[in-house]
């Protein structure tokens, strides 16, 4: 039996040791690199979560890091090298600190695996999205010697709870709705790294963006791959909208948006409904990424030009003051200069407002990356030019549509430009600039719109 001079001496070492611990998990720090899309940064905020739940805290600074994860793309070939580069720039850092761990995850871990532990001998870890919950045990083991996640092949929404992921900006949220996708266009290696579409429970959705607007988020964008079929795989009729218009009756909430849409589900129907709702952006990004049937066909997209035109049509008529935007691929496999030439009148009978172009990139294992009929990298990039030329002249002539109209504006950084300046987005997802300081981060302002430039535009605060 021990004396009490005993139990006095082991509760101190006791005490000892858990601060100690306490300080050694206070020292651990981590740099979280992010790459790519919406869902990635959702990701972000859920790895971020789990991080600071075992211990560590954010740096920016890569000497200090004892972890360094990147998030990753891998939807275009030069996401992945960038990321090698990234990587392999690290090794000097890695031989000063052999402690660092390096870890990869998101797209390009689940698409090479464990293949990357070779490619890149300074890694200690690859993981895959659907992998992101068994980080704590992963990092324990990567401490000893370089280990790779199971890469689950579908998506989940396991115990996700709101106080368990730290975002960027208090005020602002990226809600995943539905995970996965199963439209496999020609192109993509998304369905192949995140598996099929799951959708979240909507009591649990709504549970989980009523806690989000009770810590003081005021803005949430929904995310999936496929917003408009959220809740098919539950059998849920028409899911998404239903689910706005719950979302619209959630107090603290003031802004909704989304992405992705695939302009093949979304209905006339779905838009009279969302036109509707004061909460919900007028924002809508519908990808067309080509202009010709035949284009079209061969991407696996799953509607025609005409039909997408007509779903343009509804959204304008339907939605008062709208921005439009899209993602657009050039010199997909066998694209003629007379279907090149229909994506340019497409454009410009469209008139996006902004628009992310790109030439075709082969990815190994989709149906694209087989097909013959493959164009060279300076054809592809000679029309991406061309329609980059044609796109940013529409997009100044849309955005001088502006100048005059006073707009709401969620402040949410200081901008570049100076000190006593500062950005933010209003409803319809246009970027504007005004002078103010900090303390408005986080607020909504009125700002009367003076100046307007291709991506951006600039005014006085009202």
């Amino acid at each position: 039996m021990l004396h009490s001079t005993s139990h006095c001496l082991l509760g101190f070492i006791n005490d000892y040791m858990l601060v100690f611990a306490s300080m050694e998990n206070e020292s651990k720090k981590y740099l979280l690199n992010v790459f790519g899309c919406q869902m990635n940064l959702s990701d972000a905020q859920r790895m971020r979560g789990i991080l600071n739940a075992e211990g560590y805290s954010e740096t920016f600074v890569e000497e200090e890091a004892d972890l360094i994860l990147f998030n990753t793309c891998s939807v275009r070939q030069n996401a992945e090298q960038r990321l090698i580069g990234r990587v392999e720039a690290l090794s000097s850092l890695k031989r000063k600190n052999p402690a660092l761990i390096i870890g990869v995850g998101g797209c390009v871990g689940q698409n090479k695996k464990s293949e990357l532990l070779q490619q890149l001998p300074m890694l200690d870890l690859v993981f895959g999205p659907n992998d992101i919950e068994t980080l704590p045990s992963l990092l324990k083991a990567a401490a000893k010697k370089p280990v790779s996640g199971a890469f689950r092949g579908e998506g989940h929404f396991d115990g996700e709870m709101a106080d368990g992921i730290v975002l960027e900006r208090p005020f602002s949220a990226m809600v995943s709705i539905i995970r996965g996708c199963t439209n496999f266009c020609a192109y993509c290696i998304v369905p192949y790294v995140r598996g099929p579409e799951v959708s979240r429970k909507k009591d649990e959705l709504l549970a989980f963006i009523k806690d989000l607007a009770d810590r003081g988020v005021k803005e949430i964008t929904l995310l999936g791959q496929n917003v408009n079929v959220y809740g098919k795989d539950l059998g849920y009729k028409e899911g998404f909208v239903s689910l706005l218009e719950e979302i619209e009756e959630i107090s603290g909430i003031k802004w909704v948006r989304f992405l992705t849409s695939h302009p093949r589900d979304f209905t006339e129907e779905a838009v009279k409904r969302i036109a509707q709702l004061s909460k919900v952006g007028k924002n809508f990004h519908l990808p067309v990424q080509a202009g010709a049937d035949r284009v079209l066909r061969m991407m696996n997209r799953g509607y025609t030009r005409e039909k997408y035109l007509k779903l343009i049509e509804i959204v304008k008529k339907h939605i008062q003051d709208v921005s439009v935007t899209t993602d657009i691929i050039c010199g997909f496999p066998t694209e003629t200069e007379k279907e090149f030439q229909e994506t340019l009148s497409l454009v410009k009978q469209v008139r996006y407002e902004s628009a992310f172009m790109y030439y075709y990139s082969p990815r190994p294992g989709t149906k694209a990356a087989e097909m013959d009929g493959h164009l060279s990298d300076e054809e592809k990039k000679e029309r991406l030019a061309r329609l980059i030329e044609v796109q940013n002249v529409i997009s100044k002539e849309e955005s001088a549509k502006q100048i005059g109209k006073v707009v709401e504006v969620l402040v949410d950084s200081k901008a570049a430009r100076g000190d006593n300046h500062v950005a933010g987005r209003n409803l319809a997802n246009r970027t504007v600039n005004f002078e103010g300081n900090e303390s408005m981060v986080g607020t909504f302002q009125q700002v009367e719109i003076t100046e307007a430039r291709n991506w951006t535009l600039s005014g006085r605060l009202i």
